[in-house]
C-alpha cells in the first residue's frame, strides 16, 4: 500500500511515506566504498554496450543461452541505475531542505533524466522479448504474473515522478496558494486513476477498509483520554529545549539492544550515511536505499526533536542493511516491497522509548509519554484513509481548484499541501500507517512483558518482506485489524500498556477528557430563550465553562415557523449532521427527553462528527457530545453564519434572545 508511482526512490518519511524496492545479487554485503566516491551518473559506455549486445543477440536463432545472459546483465544494469537515482534523490532532498550537498541542482537533474532514459530503454528491451522467437521460454521462466507486468510496462513512471516533484517544489519556492497545489493534485489523481481497475479483489479490500474505519472511529477519543490524564499528572510538561547537540551520537544507544543493530550503527557512522539539519523546516526524515551497495542513507531535518525522526528512520535503515536481494526481484518490485513497510520503523520507535533516559535526561518521561500517545493516535488515521479514498472519486476531478483547496484546508489546515505532498498522491498511505501501527502496538506489548521475546518478534517481523498485511499478521500470530473484535482488542491492549507503564487505566482517565481537552464539569441547566421578542421558553442547555450548549434539534424546534427554520438529517454511519434550511422541522421521538445527569464517559468526541448545511460542510464555533447528543454553542452557530440568526443575552431576565434574519 506504500508504493508510489510518483517517486522513484526508496523514501520512508516519518508519518508519511513511500517506497519502491531494493538490492542486487552482485553485491551481497554492505560496501566499504565511501559515499562520496559512489557513482552519481550512469556509465553510458557500459550501458550502451549491454544494450547493443542484447539487441544483437535477440535477433539470432538458437541463441537462448546468450539472450538469457544478456537479459541478466540488463537486470543488473537496472539495479545500478536505480542506485544512482536514489543517490541523486538523496542529494536533491538535501538541497530542498537547505543541507550541504556535493552536487548542483542542474547536475542532479541531468543525472536523473539520464537514469530515467536508460530505465525506459531497459523496459522496452525486456518487453521486446515477448515479441521475439524466445517469448515462450521467457513466459515459462517468468510465470503469468511477471509476464503480465512486462506486457503492461509503460516506462514513463520515473519521468512522471520527476515532473511532479519539480512542479511541487516550484510552487513551494514561489509561495503559491492552495488553489495551485489543488490543480497539481487533481492532475496527479487523474493520472493515477488511468491505471486503476476496481477488480473484485480491490473492491473486497475497499469494503474491508470501510468496515475498519467505522470500527475504529472512536479509538482516537479513547487514547486522547490517556493524553489528557497524562497532562493532568504532568507527564507532558517538557523541561527546556528538546534539541540534542549531536543526535547521531545519541543514536548509539541502539547498540545496547542487539548486536545486529550495533553492527548496522557502526557501519552507518563509519561510512557517513546519516545526515541531519535543524534548519527550522517541519520535522521529517527519509531513508534512501542504496541498492547496489546493500546499505542506505538517512536524511533528517527540522527543529522539533530530530532525534525521534532519526530513531524512526534507523528502524528502516537496519532492516535494509546488508540484505542480499536478486536484481530480478528488484526489477519486478518483489524485493523490500511489503505493503506494511512502516512496520519496522514503528515497532522500533516504541521499543526505543525504553532507552529514553540516556537520550533525553530530565525530559525522558514526558518524551516517552508523548511518543506512546502519538504512535497510538496513528491508528485513527483510518478515518483519514477513508477521506483519502474519497479524493479518488470522480466528483473530486469535477471540483474547481478553489473548492478542492477549501475542502482540504477545512480538513488539514491552511498549508495542507505540505502535509499531503506524499500521502494524497498514493491511495492507501494513511491506511497503511494505521494498519502497521495496529501490529506495532501488539509487538510493543510483547516487549513490555518480555524484552527478549519482543526483540525476537521485531526481527521476525522485519523479515516479512513482500508479504501482504494479512500474511504478515498471520505469520506473527497477531490480531488482524480486520477482525470483528479488533477495535475492542485494541482498546484492551492500549489500556494494558498505559496501566503497566503509568498506572493509568481508561476508567480513571475518563474524567480528564472531553472533545480533545480537559473541560472540567459539564452540567445541565434550564435556560430561558426568546425568539424574535416572543414569550420566553425553557429548554435544557449544557453549561461548560460559563457557556451554554444546546441540542441542534431543540434549536430547530424553537425556530420552526420562522424565516430561519430548518430540518435536521442525521447519517449515523458516517457521523454527518445535515441542516436543511427553509424546511419545517420534523419532530423526533426523543425531542422531549430531559436529562437529569450528564454522561460523557465512553462516548465519541464531537470531532468525529461533521456538520453540513444543505449537504455542504460548514465551520462552526463550539460543539460537545453529551449523553449521545451533539450540542452546539449557540453564539458560535450565529457568528459563523451557519443559520440566519443573531444572538444576544438579557442579563437582567437571564434570557437568551434569538432574532431571525
Amino acid at each position: 500500500e506504500m508504493t508510489s508511482s510518483l517517486v522513484g526512490s526508496e523514501m520512508c518519511i516519518r508519518d508519511r511515506s513511500m517506497t519502491v524496492s531494493a538490492g542486487a545479487a552482485v553485491l551481497a554485503a554492505p560496501s566499504d566504498i565511501p559515499l562520496e566516491q559512489r557513482a552519481m551518473a550512469v556509465d553510458t559506455i557500459k550501458a550502451d554496450k549491454a544494450i547493443e549486445a542484447f539487441e544483437s543477440d535477440l535477433k539470432k536463432s538458437n541463441n537462448y543461452d546468450k539472450v538469457f545472459e544478456d537479459y541478466k546483465s540488463l537486470m543488473d544494469l537496472s539495479v545500478e541505475i536505480s542506485d544512482i537515482m536514489n543517490l541523486n534523490w538523496a542529494e536533491t532532498e538535501k538541497l530542498n531542505y537547505g543541507m550541504n550537498t556535493t552536487s548542483t541542482r542542474d547536475e542532479l537533474d541531468k543525472n536523473y533524466n539520464e537514469c530515467s532514459e536508460y530505465r525506459e530503454k531497459i523496459d522496452e528491451l525486456v518487453k521486446s522479448i515477448l515479441e521475439s522467437k524466445y517469448a515462450d521460454e521467457f513466459k515459462k521462466y517468468w510465470g503469468d504474473d511477471k509476464t503480465e507486468k512486462v506486457q503492461n510496462m509503460s516506462g514513463i513512471a520515473d519521468m512522471a515522478a520527476k515532473e511532479f516533484n519539480d512542479r511541487y517544489y516550484e510552487l513551494l519556492n514561489k509561495n503559491a496558494d492552495g488553489k495551485e497545489f489543488a490543480s497539481l493534485l487533481k492532475e496527479v489523481i487523474a493520472h493515477n486513476k488511468n491505471d486503476e481497475e476496481l477488480d473484485e479483489e480491490t473492491a473486497e479490500r475497499l469494503h474491508k477498509i470501510i468496515n475498519y474505519c467505522n470500527s475504529i472511529s472512536d479509538y482516537g477519543y479513547y487514547v486522547n483520554k490517556f493524553n489528557n490524564y497524562g497532562a493532568h499528572l504532568g507527564l507532558t510538561e517538557l523541561k527546556g529545549e528538546n534539541n540534542i547537540e549531536n543526535p547521531i551520537e545519541k543514536l548509539v544507544f541502539v547498540g545496547e539492544i542487539n548486536e545486529r543493530l550495533k553492527k548496522a550503527y557502526d557501519y552507518m557512522v563509519k561510512n557517513n550515511l546519516c545526515f541531519y539539519d535543524d534548519n527550522g523546516k517541519d520535522m521529517a526524515g527519509a531513508t534512501f536505499q542504496l541498492i547496489g551497495s546493500e546499505d542506505s542513507e538517512i536524511v533528517a531535518f527540522g527543529d522539533n526533536d530530530v532525534m525521534r525522526t532519526l530513531i524512526h528512520e534507523f528502524g528502516h535503515y537496519q532492516n535494509f542493511f546488508g540484505k542480499e536481494v536478486d536484481s530480478e526481484d528488484y526489477y519486478f518490485g518483489t524485493a523490500h516491497s511489503s505493503p506494511i513497510v512502516e512496520f519496522d520503523s514503528q515497532m522500533f520507535e516504541l521499543i526505543a522509548t525504553d532507552y529514553y533516559d540516556e537520550i533525553y535526561g530530565d525530559n525522558a518521561g514526558a518524551m516517552k509519554f508523548d511518543t506512546l500517545v502519538s504512535c497510538f493516535q496513528i491508528v485513527t488515521s483510518a478515518t483519514m484513509a477513508y477521506f483519502e479514498n474519497s479524493l479518488y472519486n470522480d466528483n473530486v476531478l469535477k471540483m474547481s481548484d478553489e473548492d478542492l483547496d477549501k475542502a482540504l484546508t477545512n480538513q488539514f489546515g491552511e498549508e495542507w499541501y505540505k502535509t499531503c505532498q506524499f500521502c494524497f498522491t498514493n491511495p492507501g498511505t494513511y491506511l497503511g500507517y494505521s494498519l502497521t501501527m495496529f501490529n506495532a502496538i501488539q509487538v510493543y506489548d510483547i516487549f513490555l512483558k518480555d524484552k527478549q521475546a519482543g526483540i525476537d518478534k521485531y526481527f521476525e517481523a522485519c523479515a516479512c518482506e513482500g508479504d501482504t498485511y494479512e500474511e504478515v499478521t498471520e505469520k506473527l500470530g497477531l490480531v488482524s485489524a480486520f477482525d470483528d473484535n479488533a477495535a475492542e482488542y485494541l482498546k484492551s491492549i492500549t489500556n494494558d500498556i498505559f496501566k503497566t507503564e503509568y498506572g493509568i487505566d481508561y476508567d480513571t482517565a475518563l474524567d480528564y477528557f472531553e472533545n480533545g481537552t480537559y473541560l472540567g464539569k459539564v452540567f445541565p441547566t434550564e435556560q430561558k430563550v426568546s425568539v424574535n421578542g416572543g414569550e420566553a421558553q425553557k429548554l435544557i442547555a449544557y453549561n461548560r465553562g460559563g457557556f451554554n450548549y444546546i441540542k441542534i434539534r431543540d434549536l430547530a424546534r424553537l425556530l420552526n415557523g420562522t424565516s430561519s427554520q430548518f430540518d435536521v438529517e442525521y447519517d449515523e454511519t458516517v457521523g454527518k449532521i445535515n441542516i436543511v434550511t427553509g424546511k419545517p422541522y420534523t419532530a423526533n421521538e426523543n425531542d422531549t427527553d430531559e436529562i437529569a445527569e450528564v454522561k460523557t464517559a465512553g462516548q465519541k468526541a464531537a470531532g468525529t462528527y461533521s456538520l453540513c448545511r444543505n449537504g455542504e460542510n460548514v465551520r462552526f464555533g463550539g460543539m460537545i457530545f453529551v449523553n449521545g447528543y451533539n450540542c452546539f454553542l449557540l453564539r458560535g452557530l450565529a457568528e459563523n453564519k451557519v443559520l440566519g440568526i443573531n444572538v444576544d443575552y438579557d442579563e437582567e431576565k437571564n434570557t437568551v434572545l434569538i432574532y431571525t434574519e
